[in-house]
């Protein structure tokens, strides 16, 4: 896969527009700063009872072949995520009123846990 997937939950009201603001800033970072041809895509997902977010970013910097790029993306997204709401959601709207701002939507998916898939099944 040439992508880095990071997966993770969020505990208050407001988790959606940090969630927009975390995957959209990033994304928009690495396609406008960096100059990487990258997209993105962001799910909600629900797995039985659990539910989290999942933010794909794909390109072909972000192969195998680069494995420094994909470090740059998750640190970037990690110093992302430790900004305070109020400093996160103001760079948001700053920056999400440039022309060449992309914003990407939260789309909802379902996941069957798959005990076939189970790492325990390797073992039996």
């Amino acid at each position: 896969m040439n992508g880095v997937e990071i997966a993770f939950q969020l505990n208050n009201d407001k988790e959606e527009n940090v969630v927009l603001a975390l995957a959209n800033l990033t994304g928009n970072y690495f396609r406008q700063e960096e100059s990487m041809d990258i997209t993105w895509r962001i799910f909600h997902v629900t797995l039985d009872k659990e539910k989290y977010y999942r933010v794909l970013y794909r390109g072909e910097k972000l192969s195998d072949f680069h494995p420094e790029n994909k470090k740059k993306v998750k640190k970037k997204f990690d110093e992302l995520g430790k900004t305070d709401y109020e400093t996160l959601m103001a760079k948001y709207e700053s920056e999400s009123r440039n022309e060449n701002f992309q914003k990407v939507g939260i789309k909802e998916l379902t996941e069957e846990y798959d005990l076939w898939q189970d790492k325990l099944w390797n073992y039996i």
